[in-house]
């Protein structure tokens, strides 16, 4: 009875661990092609896919520009295709402006293939987003500067500042006002969970210093952020990008 309930209960675990498996990677047929969904995803969700072609004797493996039109979504696709040539070359595959691939693949290098080009394409859009993002974190920097400018008397107002946190980690911040009483930074955040995150390790880190300024996260609407906005209060008074000036005032007073 006990070694029927184990071999049960092992069989068990295995069909799951199959299910896993078969939910992770997916395939289908088309004529002389077949495409393979990778558990390797874009940043938008979707998972990296290639494409197999049939060529004789070899094998061609390709992302078939999936990358390209992830990267053109986020409307970085110039930045995709300027870095991804450098990664193709790094892994020793082929890009053509457009498409990761890897010709004359044999039946034995298949599967290596696959990864490979899989790991290029997902790399090249994870770098384009890094760098779309980073140019929207700076031009909304910009534009905080410029509010606080207005609102307080430009001599108190600096941007770009480092602060080492408690950590002994450097931080920057986008901009500081410093009040007779108090001083307080400023930081754009966006409502992607990424720039969540990073703004309240970097928050909570420079909050446990001594003598900590008071932090204050901008945001475009509180409603877009939804349940992470009360994570991001957890490190930092949150303000509307577009509140009053006194409300700024009041804030960094």
């Amino acid at each position: 009875m006990i070694g029927a309930l184990v071999t049960d209960q092992a069989t068990s675990f295995r069909d799951l661990i199959d299910s896993v498996a078969r939910q992770l990677v997916s395939v289908s047929h088309d004529a002389g092609r077949s495409f393979i969904s990778t558990p390797l995803m874009y940043p938008s969700g979707s998972s990296v896919v290639i494409r197999i072609e049939d060529a004789g004797r070899d094998f061609l493996v390709t992302d078939f520009g999936s990358g390209y039109e992830e990267a053109s979504m986020l409307g970085a696709a110039n930045i995709y295709a300027r870095h991804a040539k450098g990664i193709a070359e790094h892994a020793g595959v082929g890009f053509d402006s457009h498409s990761f691939f890897l010709l004359r693949v044999s039946r034995e290098q298949l599967a290596g293939a696959v990864a490979a080009v899989a790991n290029c394409s997902q790399e090249a859009v994870n770098v384009a987003a890094y760098k779309i993002a980073e140019r929207k974190r700076k031009d909304a920097s910009e534009v905080l500067y410029k509010r606080l400018v207005a609102v307080f008397a430009p001599p108190k107002v600096a941007k770009d500042v480092p602060i080492i946190g408690q950590s002994n980690t450097e931080w920057h911040v986008a901009a500081m006002v410093r009040g007779e009483h108090q001083t307080a930074i400023f930081e754009p955040v966006t409502a992607h969970h990424t720039s969540i995150f990073a703004a309240s390790t970097k928050f909570h880190d420079i909050a446990a210093i001594e003598a900590a300024p008071a932090r204050i996260a901008v945001v475009r609407k509180k409603a877009d952020l939804k349940t992470y906005l009360a994570v991001l209060s957890q490190a930092a008074t949150v303000i509307e990008r577009d509140a009053p000036d006194n409300a700024y005032q009041s804030l960094a007073a």
